[in-house]
């Protein structure tokens, strides 16, 4: 059986929620056993993948790195291609000590300017020995109470290392950790937030869905679209700017909205609103859209991979609105109840049931670490691929709306 490499992202934040890079994993796949594998290949093909959706730059943001891989592949010959090393942050365990090998190929990176990382933390001498190389430490949260891990830090702290909560699956996880003094803080939990008890929506938040209601209305007609983008001079300003940016290859201006719709279409200047609605939230982490972003694509490319051209646009707009319950601090039952989508789109969004539900419960799943996904019939490299495509596709959008 061929060996492959799955590649999971998650996004390493401060505690303010704002984004300080990103945690990568590769792991093996169809329990091949790691002494048969011919690492060498296996590493070029995979690199060779990164490099054909735009490279370690597209995947991310051109951001900090902690890159956790099988220890066959730390060296500095078997690593993708990463400009500048000192963004790098090798994650190793206990293990690694005894391994003459790795401990070497360790010291090289170091050398050429990259930092190691411990995973979890332990009151034993090995863990002493490997403190001095390692200058950070990761700590889970399902392994340690809130009341554990301030401790752990406090110690940590008096020698100068750094620490990175892990394992953060909702906003009310982050809530318990926030107060422990960590560095930075690792996972998806801000798609998964602490929802109000208040039924009634604030009113900006209530005029960003009726937006989206409106705007989404597949019964829209052209005029009626202009009038109401139209209305709202910063966002038709914020707009127009992204539309014309140089990512997007557009070869004449768009200066008007008429001139949008007439030459984009309507279909993708509603997503272009639709991603302008959602970045003017405030109080969320910029990430969030960033993961929209990469849903929505995600859920295209694995909807046209799977022979459903005809549901593409559908599967889009899915994964696009399946964070708006992070957006809104609502849940995504009452949001999709004011929103004008078809029975199938509802029921994904809310119970994850049909197949666009299952697509979407696989990105999901992807985002928690999750590779096995509960569903045998899942290609797992081809969601590897559709994975990787998509986020290549969400940085150079978000390179656009930055500009605007």
């Amino acid at each position: 059986m061929q060996a492959q490499l799955f590649l999971n992202k998650q996004p390493v934040l401060d505690s303010k929620q704002a984004l300080y890079g990103y945690h990568l994993s590769l792991e093996l796949v169809n329990d091949v056993d790691p002494s048969t594998v011919e690492w060498e290949k296996v590493m070029k093909a995979f690199c060779k993948d990164i490099a054909e959706q735009d490279g370690m730059t597209a995947l991310t943001s051109n951001k900090p790195i902690f890159y956790r891989a099988p220890v066959e592949v730390l060296s500095l010959d078997l690593l993708p291609k990463i400009g500048d090393f000192s963004k790098l942050t090798v994650e190793v365990g206990l293990s690694v000590l005894h391994n003459k090998t790795v401990l070497e190929a360790l010291k090289e990176l170091i050398k050429s300017g990259a930092k190691v990382a411990i995973l979890g933390y332990e009151d034993s001498d090995d863990f002493k020995k490997l403190l001095t190389i390692a200058k950070t430490v990761k700590l889970d949260a399902k392994n340690f109470t809130a009341e554990e891990v301030k401790k752990i830090i406090s110690a940590l702290k008096l020698q100068q290392i750094k620490t990175v909560i892990t394992g953060l699956e909702t906003e009310e996880e982050f809530v318990d950790y926030a107060n422990t003094d960590a560095d930075l803080y690792q996972g998806y939990f801000f798609t998964n937030p602490i929802i109000s008890g208040q039924k009634e929506l604030s009113g900006s938040r209530l005029a960003m869905l009726k937006l989206l209601a409106e705007v989404n209305d597949s019964e829209i007609e052209f005029n009626k679209i202009v009038q109401t983008i139209g209305s709202d001079v910063g966002l038709t300003h914020k707009l127009l700017s992204a539309i014309n940016h140089p990512s997007n290859h557009i070869p004449q201006v768009v200066e008007t909205l008429k001139d949008a719709v007439n030459f984009m279409g309507l279909k993708r200047l509603k997503f272009w609103v639709n991603m302008m609605v959602m970045s003017d939230v405030n109080d969320v982490p910029k990430e969030l859209l960033t993961t929209a972003l990469v849903r929505a694509k995600f859920m295209e490319v694995l909807a046209a991979k799977q022979g459903r051209d005809a549901d593409k646009d559908r599967y889009f707009m899915t994964g696009m609105f399946s964070t708006l319950n992070a957006f809104l601090k609502t849940s995504m039952a009452d949001i999709v109840e004011q929103l004008p989508l078809s029975k199938e789109v509802k029921s994904a969004l809310v119970d994850h049931s049909g197949d666009m539900g299952r697509a979407l419960f696989v990105i999901c799943s992807l985002e928690q670490g999750n590779d096995e996904m509960d569903d045998r019939n899942i290609d797992i490299m081809m969601v590897s691929s559709a994975y990787m495509n998509a986020n290549s596709w969400a940085y150079k959008t978000m390179a656009g709306l930055e500009a605007a």
